[in-house]
């Protein structure tokens, strides 16, 4: 028979034995999970500098596009304004109705071409001392102020319809008088040249029906 002695001997030694393998085990387990947490945090580390990278050469790949998008736009003015150069020398336009930033804007180009222009607050009781006049909306789209102007006023009548794609005259009343102009007008370059050409076949067509 076992003794008592040796029973309680192999107990304390088995105890002792697990205690042990929990001690080890729990120091091992706790190591791993350090090396596994520092695995995670280095590829996370690693991630951030790749998109902070990525976010670096975007913002440089956009700040040079822009860049080169204004320089394009300032090319372009230089060149709308040799387009444009003394195409409406001489020439008076009143511009009626529209927005002011629209009148303001379309003024500019008109003096770009040598032109000037009047915007009245009121539409004038004289109106042919004009070469030309140009009915943004809402003058545009009321019949009844169309029919006045074109009674009180003999020279050429520009008006800008919404929603029309293309310029043209339109021919068949009021002695080829009036003229369609695509709208809302927003000042890019070939727009402009567009309008500005058509203003000056307008006056021109104009002064050759009055000599």
């Amino acid at each position: 028979m076992i003794s008592s002695r040796t029973l309680l001997h192999t107990l304390i030694a088995v105890f002792l034995s697990l205690g042990v393998g929990i001690l080890l085990g729990g120091t091992g387990g706790h190591s791993w999970l350090e090396q596994r947490e520092g695995v995670l945090l280095d590829n996370l580390e690693q991630r951030m500098d790749q998109l902070s990278q990525e976010q670096d050469r975007l913002r440089k790949d956009l700040q040079g596009r822009e860049e080169n998008l204004e320089r394009l736009r300032g090319q372009n003015r230089i060149l709308l304004r040799e387009a444009v150069k003394g195409r409406l020398k001489d020439r008076l336009v009143l511009v009626f109705g529209g927005s002011d930033r629209e009148a303001r804007r379309l003024g500019e180009a008109i003096q770009a071409a040598g032109g000037a222009i009047a915007r009245p607050s009121a539409f004038p009781s004289l109106p042919d001392r004009f070469d030309a006049i140009v009915l943004l909306p809402d003058s545009a789209e009321n019949p009844q102020m169309i029919r006045d102007v074109r009674m009180s006023y003999s020279g050429p009548v520009l008006i800008q319809r919404r929603g029309e794609e293309t310029s043209r005259p339109v021919f068949g009343m009021d002695e080829d008088r009036s003229f369609s102009l695509p709208g809302p007008y927003t000042g890019e370059s070939l727009q402009t040249f567009e309008w500005i050409q058509l203003i000056q076949d307008a006056t021109n067509r104009g002064k050759e029906a009055s000599s």
